[in-house]
């Protein structure tokens, strides 16, 4: 069993009730090679939160949702790639990482968009009235 380190109290003071921001710059940068664009591998609705984890050589993102039984949505990755995963744009609780596993659970409900850009894949928490016309 691994020994966890404590966070300090300016660590947790300074993620509570923060939002995960951008890696990309505030004018919507890519990923800077022309003609690339990214690629929506999946659009998901009402999740409580992820898991982020790599088993092997493979990366897989975990959506559960919330509710009495909990259900979860796999997005799978290709194999033998290693992938930077970014999440962007989504106001959390809390972020557990537990190896091989990082698990981050919403404040609420949130719709999210997953995309690829190279070796990135960015989940994006999407508005509400985005996604409801």
């Amino acid at each position: 069993m691994t020994r966890k380190r404590p966070i300090s109290r300016k660590g947790v003071n300074r993620a509570k009730g923060a939002a995960i921001t951008s890696h990309r710059g505030s004018i919507g940068e890519s990923s800077g090679v022309a003609g690339r664009k990214e690629e929506l591998l999946c659009s998901i609705q009402n999740a409580a939160g992820l898991i982020l984890a790599v088993t092997e050589n493979r990366a897989w993102i975990e959506v559960f949702f919330e509710g009495d039984l909990m259900h979860t949505k796999t997005v799978n990755l290709p194999g033998d790639v290693l992938f930077n995963i970014y999440i962007e744009e989504i106001p959390h609780k809390t972020t557990v990482y537990e190896h091989p596993r990082t698990m981050i659970f919403f404040d609420g409900p949130c719709d999210l968009r997953v995309t690829r850009d190279g070796d990135k894949v960015i989940v994006t928490g999407v508005p509400p009235e985005h996604n409801r016309a």
